[in-house]
């Protein structure tokens, strides 16, 4: 097969999974509302249909990287579309909320299977003159994605009950199954060699389950925090310990593949904030029913499937440190214009706000995947997917859970003061407003660390943070 054909073909079949997690999530987002009502629970608990995906996946991403590394990314990948489209099945048949949220724990492990391992596989396929456009064209299928989730999620839901949303899997599913097995070429297996960490996993799930059972209350559970945080000590104490750990400490001496890392997890912990609160806001406060709601969501991701690739090209002619700068300063003004936004709010500035944000995520996403990938051997391509899809998703996890609970922290606050217009209002515009510190801090950061990097000697700034 030629070159050029083979990779292409490659991507495509990539592009599928990444199409159809990402449209899952988006969709959801619209149906939270209406599952809320569904099963009388309140935003607090809704949001573990949202998080026990999160988690799993953030809990197995590492280990599905590395089983991809030892066995083969392709063939994890291919069947990671079969037991996402079984998940799917499970959550549309589940009678209540505890049903669902088991159903979508066994989504998300379809789910990891194909993020652990499909950056990788588009990161090996292309060269490296043009691994950032083939970023920047998976983030085209994240925005396309998420484009479509809102929009298609609020046509459903106008004409049928929310269990629709996961039907759709399931065609897509298993046509990204047949097409993996039949397409993506054979890999050599390394059955040989490291051995995986079952016991160092279970306590990274550990750790982080309870993380969020610590934000996720009326307020925060430091008894719960203090036990998340020995779990993470012990699971760290644990992989320096062992030969072949979850963890590749090496990789940590590498300042790019360090920074990089860190500021995403503020970005996409962020970027949940909008996401997920949004549209209690457009139909709470607004009245708008959910097929408007889905189609003003739907703004931000049209304008991140034309920002993604541009911003990989841009990204391969000038490095991505100027175009990260340029997406956390947009970032930021975008959360700022969320933070005014009233309960009588016209439709204008919502659409202002959300083409900022899309245009600040359309221009992150690529530049940071394609630096951290392009400062790792090629070898750990696979773990380095995995890990960068650990981060992005339990950065999803922690901004939905820490949003929630200012916004419920606030909200109680405010509500023997003020009418609940008001106090839903106050709670609102200061999740909006921390998200806007945090995005400048960072953005400060960035600039900071730069400018210390570019006066570096070249061997330390490339291999060690500290």
């Amino acid at each position: 097969m030629h070159t050029l054909e083979l990779k292409w073909r490659v991507f495509l079949i990539v592009a599928i999974g990444i199409l159809i997690s990402t449209l899952d999530s988006s969709i959801l987002n619209i149906a939270n509302p209406s599952i809320a009502r569904d099963f009388g629970v309140e935003m607090r608990d809704v949001q573990w249909v949202v998080n026990a995906y999160l988690l799993v996946i953030t809990s197995s991403l590492i280990l599905f990287g590395r089983l991809g590394d030892r066995r083969g990314s392709n063939r994890i990948y291919t069947w990671g579309f079969l037991v996402f489209a079984a998940g799917s099945l499970g959550c549309s048949l589940a009678a209540n909320l505890a049903m669902l949220i088991a159903m979508r724990v066994f989504q998300g492990i379809g789910a990891s299977m194909m993020m652990a391992t499909g950056i990788g596989i588009v990161a090996n396929v292309f060269p490296d003159s043009e691994r950032g456009k083939a970023l920047g064209l998976t983030g085209t299928m994240v925005a396309l994605g998420t484009m479509l989730g809102p929009g298609l999620g609020g046509l459903l839901l106008a004409g049928f009950r929310w269990p629709v949303i996961f039907l759709i899997n399931i065609p897509i599913g298993i046509m990204g199954f047949y097409l993996g097995m039949r397409y993506l070429p054979a890999e050599q297996s390394d059955l040989g060699q490291r051995p995986i960490d079952l016991p160092g996993a279970l306590l990274l799930a550990g750790g982080v389950t309870t993380l969020l059972l610590a934000l996720s209350g009326n307020g925060l559970d430091l008894m719960l925090l203090g036990t998340s945080l020995l779990i993470l000590i012990s699971f760290g104490w644990r992989e320096k310990r062992i030969p072949f750990p979850l963890l590749d400490w090496e990789l940590f001496r590498n300042s790019t593949f360090v920074v990089g890392n860190l500021v995403a997890v503020v970005i996409y912990s962020l970027q949940n904030s909008v996401f997920f609160l949004l549209p209690f806001y457009l139909e709470s406060m607004l009245g708008y029913s959910p097929a408007s709601s889905g189609l003003i969501m739907t703004t931000s991701p049209i304008v991140m499937a034309v920002a993604a690739p541009l911003a990989g090209h841009l990204s391969d002619r000038y490095g991505s440190p100027p175009i990260t700068a340029f997406s956390l300063s947009l970032l930021t003004g975008a959360f700022l214009l969320f933070s005014s936004l009233q309960a009588d709010s016209p439709r204008l500035p919502i659409v202002v706000a959300l083409i900022i944000l899309g245009l600040g995520m359309g221009s992150f996403g690529s530049p940071n995947t394609s630096s951290i990938l392009g400062s790792m051997p090629r070898k750990k391509a696979g773990y380095g997917g995995g890990f960068i899809a650990t981060n992005r998703n339990l950065s999803y996890s922690l901004g939905i859970s820490i949003s929630v609970l200012l916004f419920s922290l606030v909200l109680n606050q405010q509500l023997p003061l003020a009418a609940y217009s008001v106090a839903f209002m106050t709670a609102l515009r200061w999740v909006y407003r921390a998200a806007a510190a945090a995005t400048a801090a960072t953005l400060l950061f960035w600039i900071a660390w730069h400018l210390v990097k570019r006066k570096s000697p070249p061997s330390s700034s490339r291999n060690a943070l500290f």
